[in-house]
């Protein structure tokens, strides 16, 4: 026995029994475990242990954002040092766990539970659907009715006044709500059933003043905005007074009480029907007495001749007396006027509608009545611009029209368009000049207000 094992011979253990060699090995092999469990952290490598970790949680830290404590020294967060001396870094954010959040059960007490976020998403949240504003519903009372071009005019709440077609339009002082669609010529056609809810014989409205009659007799004048000129009527003065009237183009607001009218077939109905009696017969007539003797009467002195009063200046553009003259409307109602508020100064723009009573192209002027269904009696001429057409109106025909309103009260036409029924308020191709209707957003489409407002 020589060398190394003669050096360890001291330790070694005899074993006289072969059956004891396993024992002894299984308490060799765990010693051997055992030593290298007890040095495993101090060594790096082994397979008995892994590297320490330490890891920081922001909200109880007390180290800097650099990464080093008060002292200088690197916080543990910065560096995981494993026991040969190596680091990896970690981040603090993908390890920290979630925050707890109380949370009151029904019995009162509290409860710990995680709180989940919202799982991240890349897509935007969408956008809140905008409301179709090409349908409104409007709603108010029945002021004017238009048999030539199948229309009504309501009076909302506050005062703006809103023509819509109809195939059967309501009566008057009928309290309306009714869903409306925007036709080319700037009014409304119905889109659903109408609803009516009660009747009344006032109303307020406001618009600008297109026509003026000072008759002391029947002082009336015309209230006009985009497809329509309703005609109001003034009590005259008792004293012969003459009544004070608006000025051309001023904007007023309008008080009236609506006085319905009799149609013609309720006139017809309340006549008497009864048979008329024969007429009894009458006796022979007595002679006549002999005739009396002659009186002389002196002669009278001649009576003064009265100097002719000069004939009022028609208008260059005037009714042809060879055609037959458009045809009467029979108001349904008529407005009287109950109170008058002007504001500011008169405009030097306005919208009118009126009937087509003449033609002038050798002129090169327009005649239509004063009032949309030509209640009035009276016309106004329009000077017409080179750029606007007239060949294709008709007389009678129902029309919308803008000017601009002179010193002298002189109309100049700036837009022409057909307001004949339903189907011509939505002929764009018959709109000239600045009523042609401009294109507009499908949401933006909505009701032209006053266009009066312009210029004054």
């Amino acid at each position: 026995m020589t060398g190394y094992r003669r050096l360890l011979k001291w330790a070694a253990l005899p074993v006289t029994d072969r059956r004891w060699a396993a024992p002894l090995s299984a308490v060799a092999l765990g010693f051997g475990l055992f030593v290298g469990v007890a040095i495993g952290p101090g060594a790096a490598g082994t397979f008995a242990t892994g590297a320490a970790q330490i890891i920081e949680i922001p909200a109880f830290s007390g180290g800097t954002d650099s990464g080093e404590s008060e002292g200088g020294s690197p916080s543990p967060s910065a560096g995981v040092s494993d026991g040969g001396g190596g680091e990896s870094s970690i981040p603090a954010a993908e390890s920290a766990p979630p925050p707890f959040v109380p949370v009151v059960s029904s019995e009162g007490e509290p409860e710990a539970t995680e709180a989940t976020p919202p799982p991240a998403s890349h897509e935007s949240a969408p956008a809140a659907e905008e409301p179709d504003t090409e349908a409104e519903t409007l709603a108010g009372i029945v002021l004017h009715v238009n048999p030539a071009a199948a229309s009504y005019t309501i009076a909302e709440p506050a005062g703006t006044l809103d023509v819509v077609h109809a195939a059967k339009p309501p009566q008057p002082g009928a309290k309306v709500s009714v869903p409306v669609r925007l036709l080319a010529n700037g009014t409304f056609a119905e889109a659903g059933a109408r609803t009516k809810s009660a009747l009344t014989n006032r109303a307020t409205f406001s618009g600008v003043v297109t026509y003026v009659d000072p008759t002391p007799t029947a002082p009336a004048y015309t209230v006009s905005k985009r497809g329509a000129s309703v005609l109001v009527h003034v009590h005259p003065d008792p004293t012969g007074a003459a009544p004070a009237l608006p000025a051309l183009g001023v904007f007023a607001n309008i008080a009236v009480e609506i006085e319905k009218l009799p149609s013609a077939a309720a006139s017809a109905s309340e006549l008497p029907t009864s048979p008329i009696p024969a007429a009894e017969p009458v006796p022979p007539a007595e002679p006549a007495p002999p005739p009396l003797p002659p009186v002389e009467v002196p002669p009278a002195p001649p009576a003064p001749t009265p100097e002719p009063t000069p004939a009022p200046a028609a208008p260059s553009c005037a009714l042809d007396p060879a055609l037959p003259p458009p045809p009467a409307i029979q108001p349904s109602a008529i407005l009287w006027q109950r109170q008058l508020k002007l504001q500011g100064a008169p405009f030097t723009y306005g919208d009118f509608a009126g009937v087509v009573e003449s033609l002038c192209p050798a002129s090169g002027q327009l005649l239509l009545s004063a009032d949309d269904i030509g209640e009035s009696q009276h016309g106004l001429v329009f000077t017409v611009p080179a750029t606007i057409d007239t060949v294709g109106l008709k007389l009678g025909q129902s029309v919308l029209a803008t000017a601009t309103i002179g010193p002298d009260g002189s109309l100049a036409l700036t837009g022409l368009a057909s307001d004949e029924r339903t189907g011509g308020a939505d002929d764009a191709k018959a709109a000239q000049g600045d009523l042609v209707p401009k294109p507009t957003k499908k949401s933006g489409a909505r009701r032209p207000r006053a266009s009066a407002a312009r210029s004054r």
